[in-house]
């Protein structure tokens, strides 16, 4: 009777246990350099489950460089310039904090890494350059999720133009009015601001100042700026003096400027 009691008990054992066991869920294919998912054509939209990726010794060699807090459930995209029209990669879509690495040529091959950010990179080179781009979550103990990536070529350069009125006021407590235009475009949301110097000759002592004007309007058009200038070492008043200005634009890859120099009549209490 033992004999046939023992059979049923290791059949029914073997009939339970694949209830019973935890099968490890593989890793997703791109989960190295080696199996990077190839990006054909721009734009691009990736949808993916990252929860079952890993990191490795080639995420932290490029963090070592870049400092994200974490580079958890990295997974590798590729993608060819032939035009030499750039990349961004946008994964603030994503259900989880996720950052981008981006390398000119292979990481594993001596490639560089050229950009490396929280929520969206962005590369530009020459015409045939091949990009390795890593996306991982960079929160710590977090392990991935659902990942949003957009591959787009990068935007226009931004443009700017800014102007100097050729006269300005000088007020009782010794401050400038500097006044004029400025124009931007393709720089919306990035670095944009106006600064400059004020110098006039008092007497036997050169007044200087700096101002700021920030942030632009980037949206094309032409508008008024104006800024109050205040000097460390005098009081500016009626007379002749002289400006220079930058108006400075930044995008997303490119940064402009536009310089001018501007002689400027100072009316004091706008006189």
């Amino acid at each position: 009777m033992r004999a046939p009691r023992l059979l049923v008990a290791l059949a029914v054992a073997a009939l339970l246990a694949p209830l019973g066991a935890t099968t490890a869920s593989a890793a997703p294919t791109n989960d190295t350099v080696a199996g990077a998912t190839a990006i054909t054509s721009l734009p691009k939209t990736i949808t993916q489950d990252t929860r079952t990726a890993t990191t490795d010794t080639v995420d932290a060699g490029l963090n070592a460089i870049c400092g994200a807090p974490a580079t958890n459930a990295s997974v590798w995209f590729t993608y060819t310039d032939t035009t030499g029209s750039g990349l961004v990669v946008d994964v603030r879509d994503s259900g989880y904090s996720a950052g981008v690495a981006i390398v000119a040529g292979s990481p594993t091959a001596g490639g560089e890494l050229v950009a490396c950010s929280p929520g969206v990179a962005a590369a530009s080179g020459a015409a045939g350059t091949t990009y390795y781009v890593m996306a991982f979550s960079d929160t710590p103990g977090v392990n991935g999720g659902d990942l949003v990536a957009t591959f787009e070529p990068t935007p226009p350069a931004p443009e700017t133009t800014v102007t100097v009125d050729p006269r300005a006021t000088a007020y009782k407590d010794g401050s400038a009015r500097l006044t004029g235009t400025y124009s931007c475009i393709n720089a919306d949301g990035y670095q944009s601001d106006i600064e400059g110097e004020l110098v006039q000759q008092v007497g036997r002592v050169k007044i200087s100042g700096m101002f700021f004007v920030y942030p632009l309007e980037c949206d094309g058009t032409v508008h008024p700026w104006d800024a109050i200038v205040t000097s460390q070492n005098g009081l500016f008043a009626g007379g002749k003096a002289a400006n220079v200005s930058v108006a400075f634009a930044c995008g997303l890859v490119e940064c402009s400027a536009a310089f001018v120099e501007q002689r400027v009549q100072v009316s004091r209490n706008g006189k």
